[in-house]
């Protein structure tokens, strides 16, 4: 009697996830850029390799090099199938991976990469560009490479300021959060520049500029917002808190040139605070460039009318108002608990207590008085009882006490500022009302939470090992492309889910009755676990067998657009126990 030999192989969703890239046509417009190495190269091409390399990352969230190969020969049968190349683990070794990094890493190329997928995504997907995002994110290595330009020491956003870093700058499209385009830039540099070159490319891309570019502070310097008005943008940006805003902030509330309204936004039964908006000149002229002198060049001067919007959060009010007076008692309580040394003079304690009161920073709201106490006791000069006549010398005694008073006029003053912030748009109020920015400005978790997948466990960019520059480069744009992969999914199913009246139920382990209809990409590809291909051979007849796809599998392959072939025809035809003919 023959033995039967079985083969397993987990499959889960790396047929759905080839398919989607197929579908996204990554690998076609990698190769229109970047063209074949040479001549006598064998075997995938980039667009080929990225791809694979791609659903890699995307269903092992690794993106070193030296796994690849291996897990290339465990799934080479899945990957030949669905993708219908000559799959060989030889064109995924790190030599070819490495190559491959490099060709991406060059700037023209990646940024002709991005033009060209992100146009080709918004007319086959149908996406909206009426609102775009930009924001700044600093990656840290370990290592501490000896000749190189990207990885520096600055401002880290992961709060490790002695490792080197770089910095990436991605500009995202609401309302699915996918990124548009992408810079890696050095770890020092300011985050103010960033912000216009990535604009100016994202013009290119969705051929328009109208559209709206929301941003933090950085976005909002007169140079930038010069610019942008001047291509004939639009920006929204609140005012950092320097220069003449704070006292602005300050004129503007307490004397408001016009009644603030309530703002209300959707889904809020109460209002969630009031603003008022007041119309400022800008002016901003252009200085000369190193090699021009202002006799040469004409000064170029853009002035515009910009709509200053004065709002207030009634939750971050009352935020900050409690953390005043939790500010206000610490420092009251380690100024009582100060001990003055008898031969402690008043410039001493008076430094003690401002250093106190900088650490609570309450210095501008209470008020700290030091009173000098003198007390004179008589020190007996002999031994054994004294009387009327025995010898003694008047000693003086110092003591300190402190008085603690708070400044009840800069308390109800701050109590008055609390929860206001000034955001600044030259968007038309037909367009951007007060309650239209607020609501927009909300949002601005989207490039936040790409910011967190890229370096979280889903795309897990840390730990970084590459040294090279280039390399370095090329790996982030590969996972800004990943990134843009689980973006696109995720909206494309929720898109599908608003057209219809029943919810996607299953996807939460140990609930499988809640339902959803803002499915995370996560959640989607991970509903596909556990699908295994089979194959049972004795000796003479082979059968092939793939784990049938649930109600819930079905579901999320119909949200998509993606055919169940993709998994029954791993199999062969002869399924059910029936011998292939």
């Amino acid at each position: 009697m023959t033995s039967a030999q079985i083969t397993s192989e987990r499959i889960d969703d790396l047929p759905l996830l080839l398919q989607w890239l197929l579908n996204m046509h990554i690998d076609l417009i990698i190769d229109a850029v970047l063209k074949s190495p040479h001549g006598n190269r064998q075997g995938l091409s980039y667009g080929q390799l990225t791809l694979v390399f791609l659903a890699y990352i995307l269903t092992e969230c690794n993106h070193f090099l030296s796994p690849v190969r291996e897990w290339v020969t465990k799934h080479e049968h899945v990957l030949t199938l669905a993708l219908g190349w000559q799959i060989r683990d030889t064109d995924f070794t790190d030599d070819r991976l490495e190559d491959l990094l490099d060709a991406v890493g060059q700037d023209e190329v990646g940024e002709a990469l991005e033009e060209q997928l992100g146009q080709h995504l918004i007319r086959a997907y149908a996406l909206p560009t009426d609102t775009a995002r930009i924001d700044t994110t600093t990656v840290s290595v370990y290592h501490q490479p000896e000749q190189t330009n990207l990885l520096d020491y600055g401002h880290s956003k992961d709060h490790r300021p002695d490792l080197r870093q770089f910095k990436e700058v991605l500009s995202t499209l609401d309302p699915l959060g996918m990124p548009l385009c992408s810079a890696t830039v050095a770890g020092h540099c300011a985050d103010d520049p960033l912000y216009l070159p990535i604009w100016r490319r994202m013009v290119k891309i969705l051929s328009r500029s109208d559209f709206l570019v929301v941003g933090d502070c950085k976005l909002a310097s007169l140079e930038n917002r010069a610019q942008i008005q001047d291509g004939k943008g639009y920006y929204l940006a609140p005012l950092p808190m320097t220069g003449d805003t704070p006292e602005d902030l300050r004129r503007w509330v307490l004397t408001p040139p016009t009644p603030p309204c309530a703002i209300h936004l959707p889904d809020e039964p109460q209002p969630v605070g009031q603003g008022f908006e007041v119309v400022v000149d800008q002016t901003w002229t252009q200085p000369p460039a190193a090699n021009e002198t202002k006799k040469t060049t004409a000064a170029t001067v853009i002035t515009w009318s910009e709509r200053t919007l004065v709002v207030r959060s009634d939750k971050h009010a009352h935020r900050q108002q409690h953390g005043l007076v939790e500010r206000l008692r610490r420092a009251q309580q380690a100024l009582t608990k100060l001990k003055a040394a008898p031969e402690a003079d008043l410039a001493q304690l008076t430094s003690q207590s401002q250093a106190l009161l900088n650490r609570h920073d309450v210095a501008a709201y209470l008020q700290v008085t030091w009173t000098a106490h003198t007390t004179e006791t008589n020190h007996y000069l002999k031994r054994g009882r004294h009387g009327p006549k025995s010898p003694f010398e008047l000693v003086k005694s110092s003591s300190w006490h402190v008085q603690v008073t708070q400044l009840t006029k800069a308390i109800a003053t701050f109590n008055q500022l609390a929860g206001w912030r000034i955001y600044v748009t030259n968007a038309p109020a037909a367009r951007l009302d007060v309650q239209a920015a607020v609501s927009c400005y909300r949002e601005e978790w989207q490039p936040e939470r790409g910011f967190h997948r890229l370096k979280g466990a889903a795309l897990a960019i840390r730990p970084l090992l590459l040294r090279s520059d280039q390399r370095i480069c090329g790996l982030v744009r590969i996972l800004v492309i990943a990134l843009r992969v689980l973006t696109l999914l995720e909206f494309v199913a929720r898109r599908q889910l608003a057209q219809q009246t029943t919810p996607l139920r299953g996807l939460y382990a140990g609930n499988p009755k809640r339902a959803t209809q803002q499915p995370t990409a996560e959640r989607l590809l991970r509903a596909f676990d556990d699908i295994t291909w089979y194959q049972v051979s004795d000796g003479q007849t082979t059968w092939e067998y793939v784990t049938p796809l649930s109600h819930l599998q079905r579901r999320i392959l119909d949200l998509l657009d993606i055919p169940e072939a993709v998994y029954t025809r791993l199999a062969k035809p002869a399924l059910a126990g029936r011998p292939c003919k």
